[in-house]
């Protein structure tokens, strides 16, 4: 009787608790899909630098969010792809996280290509993703032209989309929080760095 009891409770409280998980998931957005391809810029345009997230794996094909220092959403990146960011030589800051936050501060040159990993990890819940710079001494830039083959797409983010500004706005507090750990904060030693000699 008592185990009837049990079963029948669970059936009775099954779509109140599906109603609380939906509506707390339609609170969250989420991340805005790539739904563009680009061609493939062999070197920067006159001026900039050039700044290539590499994920050749497809292992994981979930997309991972990358913003810069400011919170501005980059791309999300799915396995297999490609993203090219340019951008003004100088100081640029790059943010991703999924178990974990991973922080790159570079320093870029004008006319010049700089290389990061979008590297995947085991996690809790969801692949980890976590940036890998390639300096003038990693061994990993000898597979480049390797990663090139692999990376079948070259991404952008359509800036057009609403949901591009609505997943910034959520995320714009965990992006000031990261700036104040990782930027001087507590955690500063936990960030990597591009020099302006790490490039090609």
């Amino acid at each position: 009787m008592a185990l009837h009891m049990k079963k029948l409770l669970c059936l009775l409280l099954l779509p109140l608790l599906a109603g609380l998980v939906g509506a707390g998931c339609r609170g969250i957005p989420k991340i805005p899909r790539m739904d563009r391809l680009v061609d493939r810029l062999s070197q920067p345009p006159p001026g900039k630098a050039l700044v290539n997230f590499h994920r050749p794996s497809g292992v994981a094909k979930r997309g991972s969010a990358i913003f810069d220092g400011n919170g501005k959403l980059l791309v999300d990146l799915p396995g297999g792809s490609l993203f090219q960011y340019v951008c003004d030589p100088g100081e640029q800051v790059f943010i991703t996280w999924a178990d974990s936050v991973s922080v790159v501060k570079a320093d870029v040159a004008p006319d010049k290509i700089y290389d990061i990993m979008a590297d995947t990890s085991a996690g809790w819940t969801r692949p980890g993703i976590f940036f890998t710079p390639l300096t003038k001494d990693n061994p990993r830039r000898a597979k480049l032209a390797e990663f090139a083959q692999r990376e079948k797409k070259t991404l952008a983010l359509n800036p057009a989309s609403p949901r591009v500004a609505q997943y910034e706005a959520y995320n714009r507090p965990r992006i000031a929080e990261i700036n104040r750990d990782f930027l001087g904060g507590a955690k500063s030693n936990r960030v990597k760095h591009l020099q302006k000699d790490d490039c090609r």
